[in-house]
């Protein structure tokens, strides 16, 4: 087989596994599919991704060039990992706020819309097997009940919650009607629509419902174990997670250890500094309580959150061609996170633009409460999740030519996450942040970042507690209780993802440092920005052999 055949295949089971995330990126083949979580459909796709994994790795690399080589050192550990994921199970059927079936669908519906006839018919026609997704993802969760790997508690709350929020729109402003419904007279009738939200959609996520609400929730963890270490080869399955994520054989030890050293003796003296300058305080635990309940430093509306990021986003792409020779054409858009859900969700987050232009960039901003959001936080916020961190990153590599579909959309997330982390200090060093208490808000984002090596380890891998987790990033950030409760949740149902964002962060300013010291002078930090950014998503270890070549080349 050629490489471009088993990227082609792998890119394809990509679509298969979640075709709803193609329609979202413009791949519109599979608009009337609905992931099949059926034990036959996962073990032949796991099968498939084995078999492209060892046809990749039987490629005599010496025959390729540097991109070749690339794509065939990603499509391994992508095939292998996927097969991981789907033999093991353990994000399958996910019970979850952002990975699990249920909640996924809710956040995702909101942001397709059917552009003419043909997408409209196909998306009822996907809507219509939600009943079906449902009930296996249900039996997946039962099964893991069974295997004695149950849910968190804490995290099946959530997702009744938001379920429960779903439920309670009106059937008006349904996000599965308004993605299907198109203004045309010859389009499927409003009536026609309302009726498959109302006798299909609605009832399957009612009995979805009441099915985790009177079969999982009694089984679940307490708070006390909400861990993988307390679930049946948790430590395991933790242990592929933490690979998945980082991209690393990384020991969680020494990822704990890092994120304390990083959170307790680095970010310290960088508090006082300018703690000192901008509120006259340096004693941690003071600046942390004044950060937290000084009203003066609230928002005052979701109209202003909206207004403020939408001008730093503003400023920040005037700056652009300074840093970087690159430059996404894909414009980003600030939208609300949607208020039936927005509770449970944490406080802003990215969409990558649809590639055939449908759909710009989307910057999900949460303004639910926004009289208990501060300020200070969200201008590291906006860079991370939008300029210049996750749509520069992300716009740039959808937009490559020359290289497979599955590497402009790979999820390498510690070269994402560590590039969205990164860009909250690099915002420092182009000068983007307004004030010294905007700057404060980036230390408060590196603490949180830091943070969830700390508590992720500590609960997955050390058997803490919610309470515990809770107790350190009150202690060593100032992050709000209610955002801290939430983000802590995240860690639970989602294993192991909170620890891409420093692994990656402190990689890619490593690579930096070393290209500074190999080329001294004729160091170009946009040269450099542009290595990390224009091959598409990266492990960290091809990270570092592409940006080697870039050193190599401008000797």
């Amino acid at each position: 087989m050629t490489l471009e055949d088993i990227s082609a295949r792998l890119w394809d089971i990509r679509l298969e596994l979640d075709p709803v995330s193609g329609s979202l990126l413009g791949f519109h083949e599979r608009d009337s599919q609905l992931q099949d979580l059926s034990a036959a459909s996962i073990e032949s796709a796991a099968s498939r991704l084995r078999s492209i994994a060892d046809e990749a790795r039987a490629i005599d690399t010496q025959s390729l060039n540097t991109q070749d080589r690339i794509t065939r050192d990603l499509a391994i550990p992508e095939a292998e990992i996927l097969a991981d994921v789907l033999e093991g199970r353990f994000l399958v059927g996910a019970v979850d706020t952002f990975v699990g079936q249920a909640t996924d669908l809710l956040l995702s519906v909101s942001s397709l819309s059917a552009n003419n006839r043909e997408e409209s018919e196909a998306y009822a026609e996907r809507w219509k097997q939600i009943p079906r997704l449902l009930d296996q993802t249900f039996r997946l969760n039962r099964e893991e009940v069974a295997q004695g790997r149950p849910p968190a508690r804490v995290v099946v709350d959530r997702v009744i919650n938001m379920i429960d929020g779903y439920l309670a729109t009106n059937i008006d402003d349904d996000p599965f009607a308004k993605a299907t419904i198109i203004e045309t007279t010859d389009d499927l009738t409003r009536v026609e629509v309302t009726k498959l939200v109302t006798e299909i959609i609605r009832p399957a996520f009612a009995s979805y419902r009441q099915s985790m609400a009177d079969e999982i929730a009694p089984f679940a963890k307490p708070d006390d174990k909400v861990g993988l270490t307390h679930s049946t080869d948790g430590d395991t399955v933790y242990e592929k997670l933490v690979h998945m994520y980082t991209s690393l054989p990384a020991d969680p030890q020494e990822l704990h250890d890092y994120g304390l050293a990083d959170a307790t003796e680095k970010l310290p003296a960088e508090w006082a500094e300018i703690g000192t300058r901008t509120l006259g305080v340096s004693d941690l635990p003071t600046l942390f309580d004044r950060l937290r309940h000084d009203p003066d430093l609230s928002y005052r509306s979701s109209q202003e959150m909206v207004d403020h990021a939408t001008a730093t986003i503003d400023r920040a792409w005037k700056a652009v061609d300074d840093w970087f020779g690159a430059r996404p054409e894909s414009p980003c858009d600030v939208v609300e996170v949607p208020a039936a859900i927005a509770k449970d969700l944490p406080p802003a987050f990215y969409m990558t633009p649809a590639n055939d232009g449908s759909r710009p960039g989307l910057y999900y901003l949460n303004t639910h409460d926004p009289t208990s959001r501060k300020r200070f936080n969200y201008e590291s916020f906006h860079f991370h999740e939008a300029i210049p961190g996750h749509h520069l990153d992300r716009s740039l590599s959808m937009e490559l030519t020359g290289i497979p579909d599955f590497r402009k959309y790979y999820s390498a997330f510690a070269h994402v996450e560590g590039w969205g982390l990164y860009a909250e200090r690099l915002a420092d060093e182009m000068g983007l942040y307004t004030t010294d208490m905007d700057r404060l808000g980036m230390l408060a984002a590196d603490a949180w970042r830091a943070g969830r090596l700390v508590v992720d380890t500590g609960m997955h891998a050390m058997g803490w507690s919610r309470q515990k987790a809770i107790d350190w990033m009150v202690q060593w950030t100032p992050i709000p209780l209610s955002v801290i409760e939430q983000e802590v949740d995240r860690y639970i149902g989602m294993a192991g993802q909170a620890l891409a964002y420093k692994t990656g962060q402190r990689e890619i300013f490593r690579l930096r440092d070393m290209a500074r010291d190999r080329l001294g002078v004729g160091f170009d930090i946009k040269g450099f920005h542009d290595a990390v950014l224009t091959s598409g998503g990266l492990t960290l270890p091809v990270l570092g052999q592409v940006v080697a070549t870039w050193v190599g080349s401008s000797v």
